[in-house]
């Protein structure tokens, strides 16, 4: 049985298999990969983003060419306000172009039009067609599936769409972090980390910043949360140690997560204060500083900020090869007896703990 055989039969257990007629198929408006801004839109701007953002139209030339195979179906549900419609939930990008192919309403709003009409005049595909699927109850039935394929396996999304299907399986279906974990493929604490930072994320929104560029390079966002001196600044938790369903910045340091996306993503009146991800630990040691903090709060750049330390007496290499040889020290002295309270809850809380520290180290040394 070939792989494609194989993720065929796994799809298909999960429901019936059905044949829909395109016309009947519905673009999934909570679909993750949209950005915040563009979720609950309506399916011509739904087909709009993904025709722009996801290359729709190579779907289409290879179906118009080769027909649709059917060896991967759709995965749709019932549409709980549409009588006869069936939510896409899992291939919105092949019904996008099945809609472009089949609706001149769709291939008309799409922003290269013309090579649309163009190729749907020669294409044989009609909306009246079916189209084979596997009908399920909930989204809950297919989220081991999509989370997989999607966050583990490889048809990626990008880490925002991640984050925020990680936090539809937290928030919008009560699992824990451990058992999203399972669903997806990830370790927990990753899982964790990437909850937190779209609840950052969220959390900015709703304080009143434009979370646009946020959703564009959320990784930017996971590398300053991955800075022990960055999060301790604006008050977040460990991944681990993150509350689902609350805010993770205190109130009282709202203020200083404002400010740290502004020096990173840039504000309305200020570019940003670094140039790309690689000075994300240097401005967490330029704000850990006071002097460092100040200046950039006075519109310094990063590298006038950093003169200011050093013209303050500050040394703060001597400084971290100290701190960097304690904790080795401290962690060497402890082979000798944790194997005997290896079992203990406390001890491997602690231990994931310094894993996640040791992890937020390696990321901003890997991003030198």
């Amino acid at each position: 049985m070939t792989q494609a055989e194989v993720r065929a039969s796994t799809i298909n257990q999960l429901g019936t298999r059905v044949e829909i007629p395109i016309a009947d198929l519905l673009l999934d408006e909570e679909n993750p990969r949209f950005p915040e801004s563009q979720s609950g839109n309506k399916q011509i701007r739904i087909a709009q983003i993904i025709d722009m953002g996801f290359e729709a139209f190579a779907v289409a030339e290879s179906m118009c060419r080769y027909g649709y195979f059917p060896s991967e179906p759709l995965i749709v549900m019932v549409s709980p306000l549409h009588t006869g419609k069936f939510i896409v939930l899992e291939g919105n990008r092949r019904v996008t172009a099945l809609l472009g192919l089949t609706n001149q309403e769709v291939r008309s709003s799409f922003a290269s039009s013309e090579r649309w009409e163009e190729l749907a005049r020669g294409c044989k595909i009609d909306a009246k067609n079916t189209v084979p699927a596997v009908l399920v109850q909930s989204r809950e039935d297919c989220a081991p599936v999509i989370g997989f394929r999607h966050i583990s396996g490889i048809l990626s999304w990008s880490p925002y769409a991640q984050a925020r299907y990680i936090a539809s399986l937290v928030d919008g279906r009560g699992h824990s972090f451990a058992e999203v974990a399972e669903m997806v493929g990830k370790k927990r604490g990753d899982v964790a980390d990437l909850y937190r930072d779209q609840a950052i994320a969220d959390q900015a929104r709703k304080l009143g910043v434009d979370t646009g560029g946020i959703e564009q390079t959320f990784s930017l966002l996971t590398v300053a949360m991955g800075t022990t001196k960055l999060r301790e600044f604006v008050g977040a938790p460990m991944g681990a140690h993150t509350q689902p369903g609350s805010d993770p910045i205190p109130v009282e340091k709202e203020k200083q997560l404002k400010e740290v996306l502004g020096w990173i993503y840039g504000t309305p009146t200020a570019p940003p204060v670094i140039s790309d991800s690689r000075q994300i630990a240097k401005l967490g040691n330029v704000i850990a500083n006071p002097d460092g903090l100040k200046a950039i709060r006075a519109g310094k750049s990063i590298e006038e900020a950093s003169q200011a330390i050093q013209d303050a007496g500050a040394d703060p290499l001597k400084r971290l090869l100290l701190q960097l040889k304690t904790a080795n020290s401290a962690l060497t002295a402890t082979l000798d007896v944790i194997g005997e309270f290896a079992d203990e809850s406390d001890v491997r809380e602690l231990y994931e703990s310094i894993q996640e520290t040791l992890g937020s180290i390696g990321s901003v040394v890997d991003n030198q």
